[in-house]
């Protein structure tokens, strides 16, 4: 354990020590006082009241020497003690100065009790690193002096830390970031900076470098490299070289005149971390306007249950059409949330950080429930066409999330194939096993299954013999390019090709222009949806554009 550690923290066995001799202490204390209260006269029992004090303050050292003067000076004046003579001193020295231990020692285990109380306040026991509460006293003291200096706060977080503690071990984390700190002792050096190392969360840990030398742009982009390449190096732990998926956010700050709380500088560091994590990157860098958008999606989030009951949400429906036809029947349903106060909030504020939590499971939820109603008043008015909701990644863990939504269709007499479900490639990566297992039971009630935004995720290629999928949904950002974009053509070609070839189906979203759509007819697109057809149309006023259109859409 480094030696930093060890000045704040007592073992457990130290602890029982101290509760020991705090018993035996108080032993001797009661025993003594018997014997005091039978044997020893007034004169005695008063002169035990300095005797304690001096010992419970001073230690046992100072309160025994004190407790042998005080029986010395009966001799000299001449104190019968119980009528034994002046000789009795001897016996009251011995009484004094057993007290004085007792209580001395009784002292000395309240003081280390306290003192390993306050230790372990400080102290992250799995890691045995000083915890937030530490970096949050130091930065107090900091702000309270007036000298200007140089800081920096690096927060890291290992984003597969429960893969690794699975596989390694619940330590592994600790070998991590003591690793990871010698990595920042030596950056220390190389900048002459003084480094302190923090344990923030089980997945988390902070380092404050003080006195940064970072005189220039490029001396700033050259530490920042070598954070980013100690995240990349691998982690020795039990003999076997792991790996960590490190992100890092840095804070950087040169005094407190502008801070207000002496958390911010870890908070700020943490935020930025947080957005590494988001962005996959290995670094980011805190700057207020790159986290104000972050920030605001979660604030916005506490609002989430109360627009859901307070109807402030609503879904909206894109129609898809069948290129080759005009035919339309299938529409995506599309969430919006109209706040009283602040007006339209955009999906991309609030869904991404909605599914980092479980309040995607309420969106999720009145989605779905509103599809189904919606499928139901369309059916009664003659509008048959199928629903495309769009789940996440934590809805298709849930183990009764299947049976619900065939629950809810069901107690509407509803059949299952007028329910689309729309995945993104994203979903894979999370617990790909259990994610297919929930895709295959929607496959196997016949409900089709769309990989939404493909082209843009991670391995596309290496699912698509194994997922259940009917329809691959080529990006908008690869569509919107066709017309000035010859790649994007190329691109778009080798999709749809490539998913003719496996029997699937592909949908272009983001058709905005003729031409576009033109081309998307030639090379046997299958559906498409953009503002070319239609915007996302109010419940309303889809039924008037379907009923003006005849269910068939016309290029003019």
């Amino acid at each position: 354990m480094p030696s930093f550690v060890k000045k704040y923290l007592l073992t457990k066995d130290k602890l029982t020590e101290f509760k020991l001799g705090a018993f035996i202490a108080i032993i001797q204390i009661l025993i003594f006082i018997i014997v005091a209260i039978t044997r020893i006269n007034e004169v005695t029992h008063i002169s035990l009241i300095p005797i304690v004090i001096t010992a419970f303050f001073f230690g046992e050292l100072v309160g025994l020497v004190f407790a042998v003067a005080v029986a010395m000076s009966f001799s000299p004046l001449g104190i019968d003690l119980s009528g034994h003579g002046s000789s009795w001193w001897v016996i009251s020295a011995f009484c004094f100065g057993a007290v004085a231990l007792a209580v001395g020692r009784l002292s000395n285990a309240i003081k280390k009790h306290f003192y390993f109380e306050e230790s372990v306040r400080l102290i992250d026991i799995s890691t045995g690193l000083p915890n937030r509460q530490a970096l949050c006293e130091k930065l107090l003291e900091l702000s309270k002096s007036p000298v200007n200096k140089q800081f920096a706060i690096v927060a890291i977080i290992i984003s597969n830390k429960k893969r690794l503690s699975d596989t390694f071990g619940a330590d592994v984390t600790k070998s991590i970031f003591i690793q990871f700190r010698e990595r920042c002792i030596e950056l220390a050096n190389r900048i002459n900076a003084e480094i302190d190392a923090y344990s923030i969360t089980p997945d988390k840990a902070a380092f404050f470098f003080r006195k940064c030398i970072e005189n220039s742009p490029g001396m700033k982009d050259r530490i920042e490299d070598r954070l980013i390449r100690m995240t990349k190096k691998n982690f020795l732990h039990n003999g076997f070289f792991i790996h960590a998926d490190s992100h890092i956010g840095l804070y950087r700050f040169t005094d407190f005149s502008e801070i207000n709380s002496e958390e911010l500088p870890l908070h700020y560091a943490e935020e930025a971390a947080d957005i590494a994590v988001k962005q996959m990157k290995e670094l980011v860098v805190y700057v207020p306007s790159n986290v104000a958008q972050h920030s605001k999606g979660l604030d916005i989030l506490g609002e989430i249950d109360l627009a859901i009951r307070s109807r402030w949400m609503f879904l909206v429906y894109q129609p898809k059409i069948d290129i080759a036809t005009g035919k339309v029947n299938s529409v995506e349903a599309l969430i919006r949330w109209n706040h009283p106060a602040k007006g339209f909030v955009p999906p991309g504020l609030f869904i991404p950080q909605a599914e980092q939590s479980t309040l995607i499971e309420n969106i999720t939820d009145f989605v779905i429930r509103q599809a189904i109603l919606q499928l139901t008043l369309w059916q009664r008015s003659g509008i048959f066409v199928n629903i495309a909701v769009n789940v996440s990644t934590y809805n298709l863990l849930q183990p009764n999330f299947v049976n619900k939504v065939l629950q809810l269709l069901q107690e509407k007499n509803l059949p299952p194939q007028c329910l689309e479900i729309e995945v993104t490639e994203s979903a894979m990566i999370a617990d790909f096993q259990h994610v297919l297992e929930g895709l295959n039971r929607f496959h196997e009630a016949n409900i089709k299954i769309s990989l939404d935004d493909f082209g843009t995720g991670y391995s596309s290629f290496q699912y698509l013999q194994r997922l259940p999928i009917d329809y691959l949904k080529i990006d908008q950002s690869f569509v919107r390019n066709l017309e000035t974009n010859k790649e994007s053509k190329e691109i778009v070609k080798a999709i749809v090709d490539l998913a003719h070839s496996i029997n699937l189906k592909t949908i272009a979203e983001g058709i905005e222009t003729k031409p576009d759509y033109e081309y998307l007819n030639s090379i046997n697109c299958d559906k498409g949806q953009g503002y070319f057809m239609a915007k996302p149309l109010s419940s309303n006023n889809f039924v008037s554009w379907y009923s003006e259109n005849n269910g068939v859409f016309k290029v003019h």
